[in-house]
């Protein structure tokens, strides 16, 4: 899943959530509005984090197939399960 796909998904998710929180009325459409901002904006702020963490950038490169081999540090070489990353000697 990329991070657009998450983003729509979250989105919808959170508006859905909303809406059944305004129907009941426990809340108004503006807090609504605003809370799924925050949570929305926190969430891919998260997501983004974790995806370009060091064995995520290397995966997202093994998984591309003109990439023959990566050399990375023994420590992400070990996080990514692909046999086109090996450590650097």
């Amino acid at each position: 899943m990329n991070q657009e796909q998450l983003t729509a998904l979250l989105r919808t998710l959170l508006q859905f959530g909303g809406g059944i929180a305004v129907g009941h009325g426990w809340i108004d459409a503006e807090t609504a509005t605003a809370v799924s901002g925050a949570l929305l904006t926190l969430l891919v702020t998260a997501w983004s984090l974790y995806a370009r963490r060091n064995a995520g950038l290397v995966a997202a490169a093994a998984a591309v197939p003109a990439v023959k081999a990566i050399l990375a540090d023994p420590a992400t070489a070990q996080a990514v399960p692909s046999a086109k990353v090996r450590p650097a000697e």
